[in-house]
């Protein structure tokens, strides 16, 4: 049988290391955990693309012209488009393939998102983005409530919300 290297996030590492039965190597326990689960599963990883829609309130005045997706490690995990509107702001953004800087998608034109008032975003993902599983999340500079995503096989979330920066 043939080996593979395999680079796990410390997280995961720790918590494969904590399901380890006495006298079990840790290909062991993956091979036991990954019989009943697959890998990208247990890791965290979400495989399916689908629809973001959420609310955003930041605490402060942000001017925004990009967005940039947060990857699952080691992963191709990107966004296709996305809409901010809401509150006089109304921008639309698509992927312009692997451009110069990666996945970061590019809005036509600066905007600004003002303290306290509520934004809606779209955000339309491709495989293996990160995912806060969380129906609310406050970050520095606000916070982010998911409203819905609906993944290509017609299911429905209220508590994941894309890793992204703007």
């Amino acid at each position: 049988m043939s080996t593979k290297t395999l680079s796990l996030p410390e997280e995961v590492y720790v918590r494969f290391d904590s399901d380890r039965r006495d006298g079990e190597s840790f290909n062991d326990v993956i091979t036991r955990i990954t019989e009943k689960k697959s890998l990208s599963d247990i890791v965290g990883y979400q495989r399916i693309s689908g629809m973001h829609t959420s609310t955003i309130v930041q605490n402060q005045d942000i001017t925004a012209q990009k967005l940039y997706p947060y990857p699952c490690a080691g992963t191709g995990g990107h966004t296709e488009s996305t809409r901010i509107y809401g509150n006089d702001v109304n921008e639309n953004a698509s992927r312009n393939g692997y451009a110069e800087d990666g996945d970061t998608i590019t809005f036509d034109s600066s905007f600004t998102l003002e303290a306290g008032k509520t934004y809606n975003y779209v955000i339309k993902t491709g495989l293996y983005p990160q995912i806060h599983h969380t129906p609310a999340l406050q970050t520095y500079n606000g916070w982010i409530n998911c409203t819905e995503f609906g993944d290509v096989n017609g299911k429905e979330y209220d508590d994941w919300i894309p890793a992204i920066r703007l």
